[in-house]
């Protein structure tokens, strides 16, 4: 029967045992923008820059990637590329009217492009009399592309054919991290999908392991701690 028991409690242990999980510390849910980095969609292709010096809020993480969302728009950043020693309660992003090139005005409309090609596909069609949303800049050897949004639409256009080829963005300026950081900060929410709901389930997880898993022991320690005053019994032929 013991032994049915000590079983009973090493399968506790072994359920209870947590298994390693990728985790961020409580402080830093943003990254921070230090140099090139690319916003890159789910299958690892480029979508644009994201300004220097800004910061995007962390929406999940895993081994490699930091995933993210700026300016409306939600992808992945390479870990090794950002940091996330900062501190900022609502990031601010860099989203701007643009409105196309007077020197298109005798046209009807321009394309936007799947990608930053004048080769690629066509995502739709804009009047040139309408307005886009700056989204974030592609750098390319043949000149600079603008990721913008038309209506529910998102493609590229050359730099050169809005009202702003060359479009200045201001370097960030986080606000000052208050003393007790963990109350000022805004706490993240089941739509967010933040890394602070998850290391707060993470607490508890811990909380109720230890909880269970010290009865196991002391189950296991009581039922082979040798009798007191037990000798050996040889059987002689």
């Amino acid at each position: 029967m013991k032994y049915f028991v000590a079983a009973v409690a090493v399968a506790i242990l072994a359920v209870t045992t947590p298994l390693p999980v990728v985790a961020e510390a409580a402080g830093t849910p943003h990254i921070v923008v230090d140099g090139d980095v690319w916003l890159s969609d789910a299958d690892g292709v480029r979508l644009f820059m994201l300004p220097n010096t800004y910061y995007a809020r962390i929406n999940n993480l895993d081994e490699n990637y930091y995933y993210v969302t700026f300016n409306g728009v939600s992808g992945k950043v390479n870990k090794n590329e950002v940091s996330t020693v900062g501190y900022h309660a609502q990031a601010t992003g860099t989203m701007r009217d643009l409105t196309i090139a007077e020197e298109f005005s005798e046209f009807t409309a321009i394309n936007l492009k799947t990608a930053p090609d004048l080769g690629a596909s066509n995502s739709v069609e804009v009047p040139v009399s309408a307005t886009l949303t700056f989204i974030g800049a592609y750098p390319t050897t043949a000149g600079m592309w603008y990721y913008v949004k038309y209506e529910q639409f998102y493609g590229y256009v050359r730099a050169e054919r809005t009202g702003m080829p060359e479009l200045s963005i201001p370097d960030f300026v986080p606000e000052p991290e208050p003393e007790d950081a963990e109350t000022a900060a805004p706490p993240a929410t089941e739509d967010e999908g933040g890394v602070l709901t998850a290391l707060e389930s993470r607490e508890l997880q811990i909380i109720i392991i230890v909880g269970l898993a010290i009865p196991a022991v002391a189950i296991i320690i009581l039922l082979f701690r040798p009798k007191a005053g037990k000798r050996d019994k040889y059987y002689e032929d």
